[in-house]
């Protein structure tokens, strides 16, 4: 088969209005998972919480411990990326990624999935427009883990659709509105949260500070109904060099800030009478990780999370009060990019009313990065 020159099929393209002016780079990673989890109350329901730890879906319950073991490679993902020199030592960068965590699929015969989009954006002269990272998260204090996130129950996890401006180690973002909780249903408000983070170098840390503050809306069943507040939050994450060592941790504490901490483990809001109140959220992480040598590596993490809500608010379903876990693994990386590792967490989620629940899980996983 002949092989087209990748300039050529460029120029081809619609949108290359100069392609030699344009460089294109594609990359990703093909990476399976093997867990094999043990269930305090029972197992958890098929999906996203059987493949990596999503607390709200360790739920207490009367049934036997159960010991379950899935197998996949949804995680994997391929990205492609454009930048193209406009003139004036500026440059436009266009992103976008996919991964296979979409819906649909099944483990009897195919074991296919659906694409899902986690970013796709456009930037320019320090202004990025479409859906990334929060600019309330620090991607760079994520610890190594063969789980998808890791401590996600501690960890500002979230990507959507946001404008945001870059000056220096200032950045100022508008980001998609959404409420969670209110009788369990999410509300979309019409103000975007407003989020802004700064870089900090002090000798052998980097760090992020962070802060949040958001419209947290309720739409009710009649107009006299709908109700708002506000939410905030504030977020200090970094990584810190030892040696060849690294040190990496989160502290995250606000109200209403639930959506951004966890995974939504927590609800932003309660409904107490007609008012509509914040729920406080306290969370933090640390990851220490030692080079064993140029191929063998361990990394010793710790996550916690607590909430409070108001003593009078009312749920149909007992909210989480608090989360913690443990995980410790080993990565070995025979050769550039190829890693393969194994990891043992522990994790407890105790509800509102002191129901708790637990989960053990032993993680194999391999990946290739390209």
């Amino acid at each position: 088969m002949r092989k087209t020159p990748l300039i050529l099929m460029a120029a081809a393209l619609p949108m290359a209005v100069n392609a030699a002016n344009t460089e294109f780079s594609f990359g990703g990673f093909i990476k399976m998972d093997a867990m094999l989890s043990s269930y305090s109350d029972g197992n958890v329901t098929d999906g996203l919480g059987r493949e990596f730890y999503v607390p709200s879906t360790i739920q207490p319950g009367t049934e036997p411990d159960t010991t379950e073991l899935d197998m996949t490679a949804r995680t994997s993902r391929f990205n492609f990326k454009t930048v193209t020199d406009v003139g004036n030592d500026k440059s436009v960068t266009t992103f976008i990624e996919l991964d296979f965590e979409g819906a649909g699929g099944n483990e009897v015969a195919s074991n296919s999935y659906g694409p899902r989009l986690r970013h796709a954006f456009i930037k320019y002269d320090g202004l990025l427009v479409g859906q990334t990272w929060s600019n309330f998260m620090n991607v760079g204090a994520l610890p190594e883990s063969a789980d998808f996130i890791g401590p996600s129950e501690s960890t500002v996890f979230i990507r959507q659709s946001q404008v945001r401006y870059t000056m220096g180690d200032l950045a100022i973002a508008l980001e998609n509105p959404q409420t969670t909780g209110a009788g369990d249903s999410g509300d979309n408000g019409m103000i975007p949260d407003i989020t802004a983070s700064y870089k900090i170098k002090a000798g052998n840390a980097d760090l992020v500070a962070a802060a949040l503050v958001r419209q947290l809306t309720y739409d009710g069943a009649l107009e006299d109904d709908d109700t708002t507040t506000i939410g905030y939050g504030v977020n200090l994450s970094g990584k810190v060099m030892i040696g060849k060592d690294d040190l990496k941790f989160s502290a995250t504490a606000g109200s209403g800030v639930g959506r951004y901490v966890g995974l939504g483990a927590v609800a932003d809001v309660s409904l107490v009478g007609d008012d509509l109140e914040a729920s406080e959220t306290t969370a933090a992480f640390v990851a220490y990780r030692h080079h064993w040598n140029s191929e063998w590596r361990s990394s010793l993490i710790y996550g916690m999370l607590s909430a409070d809500y108001d003593d009078d608010a009312t749920f149909t379903s007992a909210p989480v009060t608090d989360a913690s876990s443990v995980r410790v693994n080993v990565m070995r990386s025979p050769v550039a990019k190829l890693t393969y590792g194994a990891e043992f967490s522990t994790a407890t989620v105790e509800r509102e009313g002191g129901d708790e629940a637990s989960m053990n899980r032993i993680y194999f996983t391999t990946k290739y990065a390209f």
